[in-house]
């Protein structure tokens, strides 16, 4: 499974996800001068099936405004932080004096902890009747608030790959200062993460990607627990 990460200005990391020639999933969708990240996708991809945001801050949905939506594409969001897309104080723009609020109305797909959501309209039926899968993914969804309500990993179980937005960075974990924060409940959703093999691969919102084995042992907010 190929992941293809994309950043502009320094700001929060976004993916794209997929094999080369089938449809692709983008994990996060942050600012996209000139539809770069747009265009990085469909150069090898026919188009994009979902848009996964792992918490609703600016720095992580400013490009949803000038995407260009085909009927499959689906934007997938925790209901807790749905109201991110059009309130400025909880997705963070107001207090940089530009706010952002998503006018256009978006295909939103909510999800809750646990959910499973397969991307692909590649599934056809093998010569034994069972289910044949080319070029689809699952993804589960793991809801880990405390960076905010609605925050998320998304883990894909066959490819070992979790993509942890601002819950997990290499070293660190996201802030808990910002409206909408539940600080609380940190170390609950990072047990969930701990439930997770060593060798799963770790895409963070921000920074370099890891391991959950390395984040185990090294990460001060995971090494603690037990």
């Amino acid at each position: 499974m190929k992941v293809q990460p994309y950043e502009f200005g320094g700001v929060a990391t976004s993916y794209v996800v997929g094999d080369p020639g089938y449809p692709c999933l983008i994990v996060d969708f942050g600012f996209d001068a000139d539809h770069r990240l747009e265009r990085l996708a469909l150069q090898s991809h026919p188009y994009i099936a979902g848009i996964f945001l792992t918490h609703g801050h600016f720095d992580h949905i400013a490009g949803l405004d000038d995407l260009e939506i085909v009927p499959s594409t689906r934007v997938v969001i925790h209901g807790a932080d749905e109201r991110c897309l059009k309130d400025a104080r909880f997705n963070g723009s107001i207090s940089f004096g530009n706010p952002l609020v998503i006018d256009r109305e978006l295909p939103l797909a909510i999800v809750e902890d646990g959910d499973e959501v397969f991307l692909g309209a590649r599934r056809v039926k093998g010569p034994d009747g069972n289910d044949l899968d080319l070029g689809g993914m699952t993804v589960e969804v793991i809801h880990t608030p405390f960076h905010t309500a609605g925050s998320v990993c998304y883990y894909l179980k066959e490819e070992g790959i979790l993509f942890s937005g601002d819950t997990l960075f290499r070293l660190g974990v996201g802030r808990t200062d910002l409206p909408g924060a539940e600080p609380r409940k940190m170390e609950a959703s990072l047990r969930k993460l701990l439930a997770l093999p060593d060798e799963t691969k770790v895409y963070p919102g921000h920074g370099k990607a890891t391991t959950l084995g390395e984040e185990r042992r090294y990460n001060p907010y995971l090494s603690g627990l037990k």
